[in-house]
Parts: structure tokens; sequence; C-alpha cells
């Protein structure tokens, strides 16, 4: 296994319009990952119009990139949002957190994950919300983090009103 990032080889920062293209990218990949290749629809223009033309911008985006010397990359993102909570206020939501699969048990996906917690909290959300498949290995990282699953603790079952369902709606 290679050797951890130093805190001076990886960098953490927001996302820039021209690191859309890498994004979609990684978006395709987390969806082969989960098994859904068929998934993603988000072009990057989509992203680079929702994220940086948009006022207020539809998500945030954190980036991970390795600044080794030869070897710049960037590995890792994490796209969030604000969200509301009638019960608890101001909170965020996780949508993505995904590291190449090269890169995994290097420290990059521990960095998004803070950076993004860190966020919520010093900008007073109460909560940060996330969705983990069953059977991702990455469930017990965010246990370790102190990550509540609520399909277990409080029976919340998670819906979905899309396409056709949605559309009747108009």
């Amino acid at each position: 296994m290679a050797e951890k990032y130093k805190e001076d080889e990886l960098q953490i920062r927001e996302a820039k319009r021209e690191d859309m293209t890498a994004v979609a990218e990684m978006i395709q990949e987390l969806a082969d990952f989960e098994n859904m290749s068929e998934g993603p629809k988000m072009s990057v223009t989509d992203l680079e119009h929702d994220g940086f033309e948009r006022q207020p911008p539809a998500f945030r985006c954190k980036i991970a990139e390795v600044m080794r010397p030869g070897a710049e990359a960037i590995v890792g993102y994490a796209l969030y949002f604000p969200t509301y909570s009638t019960w608890e206020g101001r909170s965020m939501m996780l949508e993505d957190l995904y590291v190449r699969s090269s890169q995994r048990r290097l420290g990059v996906g521990k960095r998004l994950f803070e950076a993004v917690a860190k966020e919520a909290s010093s900008s007073g959300c109460s909560r940060l919300d996330f969705h983990v498949l069953e059977w991702n290995p990455a469930r017990s990282f965010y246990e370790h983090k102190g990550a509540v699953n609520l399909t277990n603790t409080e029976q919340w079952c998670y819906y979905r009103l899309a396409g056709e369902a949605l559309k009747k709606f108009s």
C-alpha cells in the first residue's frame, strides 16, 4: 500500500469552474463503483451552470488535489449543499464524496469529509446528512467518525419522487 499523503502534499480546496470536467469524470467513476453506470445525467455544462453561474449556486464542491512535484492531479471531490430541518434548523447535505480507486486508504477521503464537516459546523449547521449504500465499505469510516445510521436508530425511510411520477404535478 502507498504511503499516506503529508499535509503539504494534498490540498483540499474549493472547486473552480475548470475543475468540473474532472468532477464529471469522477461522478461517472462513482456511478460505476455503485453499479449504477447509467445513472449520471449531469453534463460538465450543467455542473458549470449550477455551481458557478446560478445565484445562489445549487451546490458547493471541495477538491482533493495531489501537490507532489510531477504528480499533480485531482484525486477526489465532495459535493454538498445547504438544507433546512424544521426540527434543527440549518443543515448540510453531502451528496457525493468520492476518491479515485488508486488513491483510497491514503487519507484523501478523511480530509475531504473533515473539510465538509468543518464547514457545516463553522457555518452554524446543526447536522451533516448523507446517504451510503448498504454494501459500501465506507460505512465503517463514517461510523468511526461518529455518524449514526438513521435507518437503524430512527427507522427513517428514504423516498424519491422523480421522472414521470414528478412530472404529473407540472
